[in-house]
């Protein structure tokens, strides 16, 4: 409550709020900092986990724009990429309840950053197979594997105990094996 005297604001009201906006001004100069080093593994990882479709672009947008007008709900003692990415499972996951169950997966696209095109071929190989997997197991395949996150870290994004990671991983790596002719038993 501030106080009032001949329709004059009371310094210390004017002080409280000028510090609140230079603490969000702050805190968008921060997250813009803590989003750059993460940007480019948070748009492949939504790029591979909507399959490269072309709607990656516009969640990735609605992920870094939700990111934003909830920065204040961050807690600074957790890993901003897990926090992140777990806007990004939620957009995702909003984004598959919009599409019709009966649409087509799209065209891979080819990998460019591969060094050899052997290893160019059979990571694209994997990619093309992942293509096939649920969107679940595509998910936790991308998120483990190219994003490297833990289980504990997977858990915390998507939502699932650590048990059921454990096992949708296992069913991507078998069905994976199984389309790519490879023996369950390595």
């Amino acid at each position: 409550m501030s106080w009032s005297f001949g329709g004059a604001r009371e310094p210390i009201a004017e002080i409280s709020e000028m510090n609140r906006e230079r603490e969000t001004a702050m805190s968008k100069t921060a997250f813009w900092d803590r989003l750059a080093p993460c940007q480019h593994k948070l748009y492949n990882y939504i790029r591979k986990s909507l399959n490269f479709s072309a709607d990656a672009d516009d969640v990735f947008q609605e992920t870094v724009l939700h990111a934003f007008q909830y920065i204040r709900s961050y807690n600074e003692d957790s890993d901003f990429g897990a926090w992140l990415f777990g806007i990004a499972h939620n957009e995702i996951k909003i984004h598959y309840k919009k599409i019709p169950k009966t649409a087509a997966p799209t065209e891979l696209e080819r990998l460019s950053s591969a060094d050899t095109s052997h290893t160019r071929h059979l990571v694209g190989e994997v990619y093309r197979y992942a293509e096939r997997l649920n969107p679940r197991q595509r998910e936790v395949f991308f998120l483990f594997y190219d994003g490297g996150f833990s289980m504990a870290e997977i858990s915390g994004i998507t939502g699932l105990r650590e048990g059921n990671i454990k096992f949708i991983l296992n069913q991507a790596r078998n069905s994976l094996k199984t389309t790519l002719g490879v023996s369950h038993d390595r």
